[in-house]
């Protein structure tokens, strides 16, 4: 059927203002205030990250960043807020390993890890294994002793099923032959408060987490996950020279947009983030928490998720953790 002539005009003309509004959009982008979701409560470590980034983004993007915290499920929230927002380019996720992990750990995710792209890495870190003094172990080696003969006593502090607090704590149960029961939070701040009262006993934190927490006197840390030992916690062993290598595992946040953001918008955070994180405030403040800057490029860091992607997804079967 031939469409007659005026409509076959309307149709091009209303393509044609579409297509000049989308364009428009792009080059005046942003033109409102963007929103930073992280994956945690307020007060937690994720949190602090992103009110550090969210004035330095303001700063870069003429736009106010506004940080909203959509705890629950160990950031699944978040990270199908983020996948399901309109427009497109006015949220943007504060995401750590968790955004790989949960679309292995939950039947029904409602997003790919495709569905997401990199803006940038804020950095890298290693986890510390902090337990309370009421466990009477001084030692790596004390500790798996006392797990092995009392294997109904001892709670660790997981923050998800794709969270490294849950699977560092899996990884060690399996390799240690031990037994010890994950009790689930919203937040790190909850895990910590638990720790402290004895409500549970064992927690894997980032290592600017651990040091703070053992500043506590009821909080000791048995080992750390990095290959050598940190500057943060030099009197504490690495899992590897404990007997452990396997135990080897590391941390990182960054910031990601939907992969559906245009390519216009997406340079512009790109750009904003890249001229961020090149300021000396920036640098001294992520290196204060214990953080490596990460070196290559977000296509690179996009290549290194999908290898941890693979990884996570051979680490589910073989330590039989249940889908959510």
């Amino acid at each position: 059927m031939k469409v007659p002539f005026m409509w076959a005009g309307v149709v091009a003309a209303t393509f044609a203002a579409m297509f000049a509004n989308s364009v428009s959009a792009q080059q005046d982008y942003p033109a409102r205030p963007i929103r930073l979701v992280t994956m945690f409560a307020p007060g937690s470590t994720s949190d602090l990250h992103a009110r550090f980034i969210s004035p330095k983004l303001t700063e870069q993007l003429g736009q106010s960043i506004i940080v909203d915290n959509k705890g629950g499920g160990g950031g699944i929230a978040a990270m199908r807020d983020v996948y399901r927002s309109q427009p497109l380019g006015y949220s943007v996720l504060l995401a750590n390993g968790a955004l790989v992990g949960n679309a292995i750990a939950f039947r029904d995710p409602g997003y790919k890890l495709e569905d997401y792209t990199p803006i940038g890495v804020y950095g890298q870190t290693f986890y510390g294994m902090i337990i309370h003094t009421m466990v009477p172990a001084k030692t790596l080696a004390e500790f798996v002793a006392y797990a092995r003969a009392n294997p109904d006593k001892l709670n660790y502090g997981a923050l998800g099923p794709a969270a490294g607090s849950t699977l560092n704590a899996e990884r060690f149960k399996q390799m240690a032959g031990i037994d010890m029961t994950g009790v689930p939070f919203k937040g790190g701040d909850p895990v910590s408060i638990a720790l402290l009262a004895g409500d549970i006993q064992v927690y894997w934190a980032t290592l600017n987490t651990a040091r703070s927490r053992t500043q506590n006197k009821q909080i000791i840390a048995l080992a750390v996950t990095s290959d050598q030992r940190t500057q943060v916690m030099p009197n504490v062993p690495t899992f590897r020279e404990l007997g452990y290598p396997g135990m080897n595992a590391s941390s990182w946040e960054a910031v990601f947009a939907p992969s559906a953001v245009p390519a216009a918008m997406l340079k512009r955070l790109r750009d904003a983030f890249d001229k961020a994180a090149a300021t000396p405030d920036w640098k001294a403040t992520v290196e204060k928490q214990e953080y490596e800057p990460w070196r290559g490029t977000a296509d690179q860091f996009m290549a290194r998720l999908r290898e941890e992607s693979t990884q996570l997804a051979a680490d589910y079967k073989r330590l039989n953790i249940p889908l959510e």
